[in-house]
């Protein structure tokens, strides 16, 4: 790796990838990411709010790199880049729900109601050369459990 000069970095078109350094290989940008120095990791860390004491942590075996959404019934959803999604109990971040979705979780969560039916978006694909995923097609999943009433 090397850092480009002021003159390169002023000779970059405008609207181009640019990161601030030169790679032969542009997979190579970021460096060789490996499992065993712990970078593949992810956590997720509930917080008390008031005391700031941490009141649970959870390990994936991905990292996360997208929105993390907490809701009113008790539950926290959020994705992984393994393409893998989570719903756990906000209160002791016990998982209740983890399924592979599709390809790398990089985007946000959100949760509605439709005729009663409590459903939660998250978007799956996401690629970057920061980030060697999974390469897909880029969707978004839509998770709901039929004929269940609003709520939790």
């Amino acid at each position: 790796m090397k850092l480009q000069t002021k003159e390169e970095i002023a000779a970059t078109p405008e609207g181009q990838f640019w990161t601030g350094e030169r790679s032969l290989n542009p997979f190579n940008e970021f460096g060789k990411f490996a499992r065993a120095d712990g970078y593949w990791a992810g956590w997720v860390h509930a917080v008390d709010a008031d005391t700031g004491v941490w009141k649970w942590r959870l390990k994936t075996n991905y990292p996360i790199v997208g929105g993390v959404t907490p809701t009113a019934g008790g539950l926290v959803f959020f994705g992984d880049a393994g393409g893998n999604f989570y719903a756990v109990d906000a209160a002791n971040g016990q998982k209740l729900w983890g399924q592979k979705i599709g390809g790398m979780i990089g985007g946000g969560v959100i949760t509605y109601s439709v005729n009663g039916v409590q459903k939660v978006a998250v978007t799956t694909g996401m690629i970057s050369p920061a980030w060697p995923v999974q390469i897909t097609t880029a969707r978004v999943a839509i998770l709901g459990v039929e004929g269940a009433s609003a709520g939790r």
